[in-house]
């Protein structure tokens, strides 16, 4: 490269201006092809082409007379030529050192002549040219030099326009994705405000069916409307609106999970679920939780939880398997009536999830089992 056309710029600068145009490769186009064409008649040479150079090639935007839409650099006429800053005229390219011996004078198509005027940003890092060239030894006339040197700032003047047009269409499909976004993330909140009411609904009538008193009522009823609020920040909180299994057990276990980690135990894949799943796992994690602090293995000082969930394929299908395991509590005793958390698993989870609920009242502590299925658009780890 030409050092006085390289002291302001690096290679690496150079490429990344080129790209930033998104111009290589891309089909020909009238206002382009009009320049090279309106160029080659006003000098009178047979060839003329917009020239672009690429890290290991020299690309033709438009050309005419040439017959190729690229060539490797080392056949090109050479970059340090194509680069150099003006306008750079040789009457007799076999009298240059530089070009003496290139295929394209040596060979087809005899080149003899050549002209061209650099195509720079308005920062000064070369593009590439706008050139003219003959297979007959000659030289240009004031008024051709002129011309050239104007439709060289013309094809600047699209190509930044081209840009300019690029930068307005990809900001305003981006804006048209946010907007759509907004849309729907609004219409999924509406249906979430809807859904949540129901539940809330409900949970406040079967609370107070399942509470000896007011103060029952209203420790019960807090601590579940709490878990909602909780899986409701979990979902907000992710742009894609879906909540982390782990995300769900760990806002219920809190001071548990994190201050007695040898106690609670959680391992499974990252499932990231939707709102329509999580709202309800949500609430019967909630149950389960607050049963084990009650009655079960986070009732005293020893017991110890194990969470384990796995994911199951069948038949094309995929279903999440989860394992509430407890350990060293209190002596076991199946309820002799079912309140609201046995109902809200093998009830609620079935009519709103699909989800299979086993549990076994073991003597070494209790054992929850829920499966149900996952949305297909869910992506499952492998």
């Amino acid at each position: 490269m030409d050092t006085q056309a390289t002291s302001r710029w690096s290679e690496d600068e150079r490429i990344a201006a080129l790209i930033s145009y998104d111009i290589l490769d891309t089909p020909p186009e009238p206002d382009f092809d009009d320049v090279v064409r309106l160029v080659a008649q006003i000098c009178q040479v047979p060839r003329a082409a917009i020239s672009l150079v690429d890290d290991h090639r020299q690309w033709l935007k438009a050309e005419v007379g040439l017959g190729f839409k690229e060539v490797p650099l080392a056949l090109s006429i050479c970059p340090g030529i194509a680069l150099k800053p003006g306008l750079t005229v040789i009457p007799d390219v076999r009298q240059d050192e530089r070009l003496a011996s290139n295929p394209l004078v040596v060979g087809e198509p005899h080149i003899r002549f050549y002209a061209g005027v650099l195509l720079e940003t308005s920062e000064g890092v070369p593009l590439g040219t706008l050139c003219v060239l003959d297979d007959e030894v000659r030289d240009l006339t004031e008024a051709q030099r002129f011309a050239l040197l104007t439709l060289a700032r013309q094809v600047m003047a699209l190509l930044e326009l081209r840009r300019a047009l690029a930068q307005r269409d990809r900001a305003r499909a981006a804006r048209d994705q946010a907007e759509n976004k907004q849309v729907l993330l609004t219409r999924e909140l509406h249906h979430r405000v809807k859904n949540t009411l129901a539940v809330v609904q409900a949970v406040a009538g079967s609370t107070a069916r399942s509470s000896a008193d007011v103060h029952q009522f209203r420790a019960a009823l807090s601590g579940r409307i709490g878990s909602l609020a909780k899986s409701h920040t979990i979902i907000t909180s992710h742009d894609d609106q879906v909540a982390s299994l782990r995300s769900l057990f760990e806002a219920e276990l809190g001071g548990e999970a994190e201050a007695q980690v040898s106690r609670v135990t959680l391992s499974g894949p990252q499932v990231n679920l939707p709102s329509d799943i999580a709202i309800p796992l949500g609430l019967a994690i909630h149950e389960m939780v607050s049963n084990s602090r009650k009655f079960g293995a986070l009732s005293n000082g020893v017991g110890e939880v194990s969470v384990l969930w796995s994911v199951a394929v069948a038949e094309g299908s995929n279903s999440l398997v989860l394992k509430w395991s407890e350990y060293g509590g209190p002596e076991v005793q199946p309820p002799r009536s079912r309140g609201f958390g046995s109902r809200m698993l093998e009830r609620v989870l079935g009519a709103q999830i699909g989800a299979r609920v086993t549990t076994d009242y073991r003597t070494e502590g209790l054992l929850i089992v829920i499966s149900f299925p996952l949305p297909a658009a869910i992506n499952v780890p492998q």
